[in-house]
Formats: structure tokens, C-alpha cells, sequence
């Protein structure tokens, strides 16, 4: 658990360094800047369902409950974050809402596409709707896994239409590289898990939704603390 945690801590905050601290522009004001870090990190976690999928993982050694519930709550959390970063920027600048008219640059309604794809994915994807509206899993997975590639690549549109932060070739190219190479992710082949005598530990599913609560919290934090070191004298 604790091996999982820091992995999942290491790839969202990896990124979000070297991308924000490394060639980086000035802050603009903080709760703007905070509500951007907090959007980047939504679409890193966004990110890490390609990875972490639902399937059970050699370590932590759970039941295949807790890989479910973390997948769903971890794209809750980044629902969370998405909401503070559109919420914060509307608040702190009421003309933003200019940006979700029909007439907004593309690269603003491609992130407007993307929440509305995530809003609608969530629902749909819970198991109680999900078998009333696919008897056949595989038909789901396809589905799933198709409208997921649709709102990676809204998302790499409106991150990098946007280019405040990303503005540099070598970060654009970072991030097209990240995001094609976890994109493919869950096609590769996978060993199977080997069989052992050590019995997987059942009910450990709140553990996932604790740990995905931590995450959210920990995301917010981080976009606080880069929002105060944006505004601030300290060089970057």
C-alpha cells in the first residue's frame, strides 16, 4: 500500500515539477495560478487510470474490489479537481465564462468537451449502470476505453491550445510523449499474475477511497503551494 501510494505520488507530482518549475513563467495571480495547477494535475490523474485500471496489481496484495474502487475514485478525485480549476477561474474572473460560449477559441471548447465527456463517463461507468446498459463486460471495456482516447485527446488540445504553462516545444513534446505512451498502456501484453499461497486481503476497498481522498487533498495542496511560490520574490 505504501509502495502504491508513493508510485501514485511520484507520477503526479514528477510531471507537475517539471513542467511548471522547470523554464517557468511568471505567476499571475494566485488563485488564478492555483486554479491552473489544480487543472493539470486533474488531467495527470486523468492520465494515471491508464495505468491504474481496475485490474489487481502483484502489490498491494488486495482483492480485486480495491483496484476497482481506486480506479472510480481516483477519476472522482480528478472530477474534484477539474471543478475547482473551472469553479475558481469563473469566480476569480467572471469573463472567463466568455470562453464557454459557441464563439471561444477551440482549444477552450475542447476543454469544455472533455468535462463534459468526464461528467458523463463517471455515471455511466458505475457498476449498478453499467450492467443495466451492457449485459457483455467486453462491450463496456470497448466503449470505456474508446471515449477515454476521446477525452485524452480533448484534454491534450485544450492543455496545450492554452500554453501558458506548457509553452515550450520540449514540454509540448513531453507531454505528447506521456500521454501517447499511457494511452497504449493498457493494450500491452501483461504477464499473468502468479498464483500464491498468500490468500489476497478482502474488504480493503474504503482503504482505496481513502487513499484516493489523500490524493485529491494532496493535489490541492501542491496547486496551492505552486501558486505561492508563482507569486512570490523566490525565483523559479
Amino acid at each position: 500500500m505504501v509502495v502504491l501510494s508513493l508510485r501514485i505520488a511520484l507520477f503526479c507530482l514528477l510531471p507537475f515539477a517539471v513542467l511548471l518549475l522547470l523554464d517557468a513563467v511568471p505567476g499571475v495571480a494566485l488563485a488564478w495560478d492555483f486554479a491552473n495547477a489544480a487543472g493539470l494535475l486533474a488531467a495527470l490523474l486523468m492520465l494515471l487510470l491508464f495505468v491504474l485500471t481496475g485490474r489487481p496489481l502483484r502489490r498491494p496484495h488486495h482483492d480485486g474490489k480495491f483496484f476497482q474502487v481506486l480506479h472510480r475514485d481516483l477519476g472522482f478525485a480528478a472530477i474534484v479537481l477539474l471543478a475547482v480549476h473551472i469553479g475558481v477561474l469563473l469566480y476569480d474572473e467572471p469573463l472567463t465564462l466568455d470562453y464557454l460560449l459557441p464563439s471561444a477559441p477551440g482549444y477552450m471548447l475542447a476543454g469544455l468537451g472533455a468535462t463534459l465527456l468526464l461528467l458523463l463517463i463517471a455515471p455511466l461507468s458505475l457498476i449498478r449502470v453499467r450492467r443495466k446498459l451492457w449485459r457483455d463486460h467486453r462491450h463496456f471495456k470497448r466503449w470505456h476505453y474508446a471515449a477515454s482516447l476521446l477525452l485524452i485527446g480533448l484534454l491534450a488540445w485544450h492543455v496545450l491550445g492554452a500554453g501558458f504553462y506548457l509553452h515550450s516545444t520540449w514540454k509540448i513534446a513531453l507531454w505528447g510523449l506521456l500521454s501517447v505512451a499511457l494511452l497504449i498502456w493498457p493494450r500491452l501484453p501483461r504477464d499473468s499474475l502468479e498464483r500464491s499461497s498468500e490468500r489476497r486481503r478482502r474488504t480493503t476497498a474504503p482503504l482505496a477511497t481513502r487513499l484516493s481522498l489523500a490524493v485529491a487533498l494532496g493535489a490541492l495542496l501542491c496547486a496551492g503551494l505552486f501558486a505561492v511560490l508563482a507569486n512570490s520574490d523566490l525565483p523559479l
